[in-house]
């Protein structure tokens, strides 16, 4: 397994944990009815920080330099995955609605962490699997 599946593969597993992580501390907020900003602010702030602890402990210097020519073939290609997945999601969170529920509804003001993070958690998803699955079609074609 090279360096970059390795890689997709813990991105993915980070993904999923702080996807259901992040559903539990949303859940708890709605729950609660979170006023203000103040109780919105410290998770926010303590998964941030989490986050971007996890990622330097995780993180090599020069992790694309170590990558071979089909290794950066497979990565940009994912990467214009994620981007093409990120459009996707976000025309749809925030077009769909409109038609569904109309010009003059109102959405609630909770909904847009969890629009921006789904969004942030799927094109990171998107990119892992796309890393993942073209590193196993050219295997599939190496045998």
């Amino acid at each position: 397994m090279s360096k970059l599946q390795k890689t997709a593969w813990f991105h993915l597993a980070v993904v999923i944990a702080c996807v259901l992580i992040g559903g539990i501390c949303f859940f708890a907020l709605t729950r609660m009815n979170a006023k203000g900003v103040g109780t919105i602010v410290v998770v926010f702030v303590v998964a941030c920080v989490s986050g971007l602890g996890t990622y330097l402990v995780r993180r090599k210097r020069g992790f694309e330099a170590h990558l071979d020519e089909r290794e950066r073939l497979i990565y940009k290609r994912a990467r214009e995955w994620a981007f093409v997945a990120t459009i996707a999601l976000l025309a749809g969170i925030c077009i769909v609605p409109f038609f569904i529920l109309g010009g003059q509804s109102v959405i609630g003001v909770y909904y847009l962490p969890v629009i921006f993070l789904s969004t942030l958690f799927a094109a990171q998803f998107v990119h892992s699997a796309a890393i993942l699955v073209q590193c196993a079609r050219e295997d599939d074609d190496a045998q």
